[in-house]
């Protein structure tokens, strides 16, 4: 393997970042980008750099933000934030003489390598729906719109869009038809059942897979919103019931047609090109087979990775999220997770590491947990795997000695900033790094500035690698959000003057040999539920990211 030459800071030219410099001094035409991100991991957890604000931007509207891409004034301008560039710099500009308003978008990175070869061009690009539904396919680079999809009529307006199989296949949803019908249909007879239309598309390439509506005469009265996910169809009822069926099941049962996107018709047009929108190709007339119904509370409920299991809030008299085997239908060992009184609102979720362990994020501390098999291998327990604590510790009373043998206890008078106890505001993880980012900030008090503080932890052992102080305060902030990629840290936040405000991070080397990164005292502590011995392990808080399985 070539070795990777790191020069000093003094000697790295300021218009490029961290991340460019690594791949410009690649020995080889094509870079490893498995080691490059090691190193990245390196350099972010124990090099001599530190992440600095390098650009910010205020817009009255809703600003737009996946960790790379910022989108600003419905999705009209976007910036490339993870660039090679110092600063963000903009991509492209959207006509708007010419193009309806962004209702919603999804963005497709990447390409699959099983693609045929007539669609190579399909690299990342911005999956648009507009006011008057139409599905754009915008080029990234560029901002030019390459496919244009005629979805239908307005007098049912599609309003979201989000992924069924991420980078496969995804979902547009209408608006929710009203539960009761208007006072001139009830004049005319006529009754409103649709609850939700969905039409789903695959790309790589774009085609058209299936259009239906959701009905209460086929799904019952109490239906109140439905979607789907990971190809099941997912009905919610008023009753804090969901039942999901299988789409493959559905699509066979009530299929109309097998109608290909850009066919061409008799009458001489396009299918899914305007005039002629794609259609309703599955109807249904009576309920198909129900795989799993639960009642559960806000009607949420999540699916494990095999051996399958869900976590939901039953309804009734429990206190926290409860973790339910898929075949008995029983709650496992340890499967309750008790809410604090204190949380506005409950945040338990699926790790996004594939590894089937589940996050559960309180005030001041974030615990992680996994399925652990039990004995005969049936059944398993839910146990702590590991524990980031971000209560402050008081230190224990100093003890001297006098030369007489008399035990002298000194109290340690701590500063009021490290007796305040920090509160968790959200959790990401990195893939490229296999490292855990979770942001935090201070409890208001001691004329402190609440201020976030991000920190990266391994993803295995939940050790304190490193942490960062960002530069806004959040004392007059809603609606915020964190994101990472790489060497990149995106703050996007809405202040109570209905104003937005987009600041980005860079890696960055540490201007003034008085600089110092902030260590492991001040971060959460953590704690080991159960030992684990793996050949990965690192020691003294080195990032050492662990092999990643082959999906």
């Amino acid at each position: 393997m070539p070795m990777l030459r790191l020069y000093k800071a003094s000697s790295l030219d300021k218009s490029c970042n961290v991340y460019s410099h690594l791949l410009s001094r690649e020995y080889t035409t094509v870079s490893n980008h498995r080691r490059v991100h090691h190193v990245m991991g390196t350099l972010t957890t124990r090099g001599n750099y530190t992440f600095k604000k390098v650009w910010s931007k205020v817009s009255k509207k809703h600003i737009a933000c996946d960790g790379r891409w910022a989108f600003f004034d419905n999705y009209e301008d976007c910036f490339d934030c993870g660039s090679p560039r110092r600063a963000p710099h903009k991509r492209f500009s959207l006509h708007k003489d010419k193009l309806a308003k962004i209702e919603d978008a999804l963005i497709m990175e990447g390409i699959a390598d099983s693609v045929e070869l007539r669609h190579r061009n399909h690299k990342s690009c911005l999956l648009a729906l507009t006011k008057d539904n139409m599905l754009l396919r915008i080029d990234l680079d560029t901002g030019q719109v390459m496919e244009q999809v005629y979805l239908g009529p307005t007098s049912i307006r599609y309003k979201k869009i989000q992924w069924n199989m991420v980078d496969e296949s995804f979902t547009l949803c209408s608006m929710l038809f009203p539960r009761q019908p208007v006072h001139f249909l009830r004049q005319a007879g006529m009754e409103v059942t649709d609850v939700i239309q969905l039409t789903i598309l695959s790309c790589l390439p774009l085609d058209f897979v299936c259009k239906m509506s959701v009905t209460r005469q086929v799904f019952g009265k109490d239906t109140v919103d439905a979607a789907i996910f990971l190809n099941l169809l997912m009905v919610m009822h008023s009753m804090s019931h969901v039942r999901m069926y299988s789409l493959e099941t559905i699509m066979k049962q009530g299929c109309l047609h097998q109608q290909k996107l850009y066919d061409k018709l008799e009458d001489g047009t396009t299918y899914g090109i305007y005039p002629s929108p794609v259609t309703v190709s599955v109807k249904l007339e009576e309920r198909p087979p129900c795989l799993f119904e639960v009642r559960c509370r806000n009607r949420d409920v999540m699916l494990t990775m095999p051996p399958c299991y869900y976590i939901m809030w039953p309804f009734g008299n429990y206190r926290g999220y409860c973790c339910f085997s898929l075949r008995t239908q029983e709650m496992v060992e340890g499967g309750c997770l008790q809410a604090e009184d204190s949380a506005p609102e409950e945040r338990v979720s699926l790790h996004a590491d594939d590894s089937g362990r589940i996050v559960h994020m309180k005030n001041a501390e974030l615990r992680v947990l996994k399925l652990q098999a039990q004995a005969n291998d049936e059944e398993r327990k839910l146990v702590e795997d590991f524990v980031i604590n971000f209560t402050p510790q008081p230190q224990s009373p100093i003890l001297q000695v006098t030369q007489s043998g008399r035990i002298i206890k000194q109290t340690v008078r701590q500063d009021c900033s490290q007796l305040q106890e920090r509160t968790v505001l959200t959790m990401m993880y990195s893939e490229d790094q296999d490292m855990m980012i979770v942001v935090s900030v201070s409890t208001p008090g001691c004329d402190k500035v609440d201020r976030p503080v991000v920190g990266f932890y391994n993803n295995w052992t939940g050790q304190l690698l490193r942490q960062f102080e960002l530069e806004e305060s959040l004392e007059e902030t809603q609606d915020r959000s964190i994101c990472y990629q790489m060497d990149t840290i995106t703050h996007v936040f809405k202040t109570y003057q209905q104003r937005f405000e987009c600041h980005v991070y860079k890696l960055l080397p540490l201007s003034t040999p008085g600089e110092e990164w902030k260590g492991r005292a001040k971060g959460g502590t953590h704690r080991r539920s159960t030992p684990r011995v793996s050949t990965d392990s690192s020691e003294d808080g080195e990032y050492s990211p662990r092999r990643r399985r082959t999906r």
